[in-house]
């Protein structure tokens, strides 16, 4: 091997160990997500289930997606959640609010913050169920998994049909070929 190509890999490989051995900055480490996503991804099941500092609710409601301000009633339900939080400020010693919303067939419920199951937080049964429920952070800002399988199919499939237009070139029976 040529000594100026030795000492170019050399140099390579020891800028590469500084870098992957310094510090990250402050800014490169994992920070606390703002209270506006934190109540968020507590709204994302329908209901807010705990209590947030005033200016939270406030943020929320400004950071909310154009869609989710149109499609669902997120800001409505922020907004009464606001109120309550703002009573429950004023109080602070009194039981949580409870909460009254529209359950389906528009049947009115009422509940106490924190004493009802989430709908969806039913622990999956079996291995494969249980995988996908814990692959998935879940949240108003997270990938959604079915899009990741989708992506890796399409993928797949792409694959599988360039391999077979290589293996009919070479066979001779491809495009062109009389």
């Amino acid at each position: 091997m040529n000594p100026a190509v030795k000492h170019s890999l050399r140099a390579s490989v020891v800028a590469c160990a500084l870098v992957l051995l310094l510090p990250m900055p402050a800014s490169a480490t994992r920070a606390a997500p703002p209270c506006w996503k934190t109540l968020l991804n507590d709204w994302y099941d329908g209901r807010i289930d705990n209590v947030y500092p005033i200016p939270c609710y406030q943020d929320a409601i400004r950071h909310l997606p154009t869609d989710i301000k149109v499609y669902s009633s997120a800001a409505e339900d922020i907004q009464r959640a606001l109120q309550l939080a703002i009573a429950h400020a004023k109080n602070p010693k009194a039981p949580l609010p409870t909460i009254t919303s529209s359950g389906p067939g528009g049947k009115q419920t009422t509940t106490t913050r924190g004493t009802a199951p989430l709908p969806g937080n039913k622990t999956p049964k079996g291995p494969i169920p249980s995988a996908i429920k814990n692959s998935s952070p879940g949240g108003a800002t997270s990938f959604p998994l079915p899009l990741i399988i989708l992506g890796g199919l399409a993928l797949f499939l792409l694959a599988a049909g360039a391999v077979g237009l290589i293996i009919r070139r070479m066979q001779g029976r491809g495009p062109g070929s009389a």
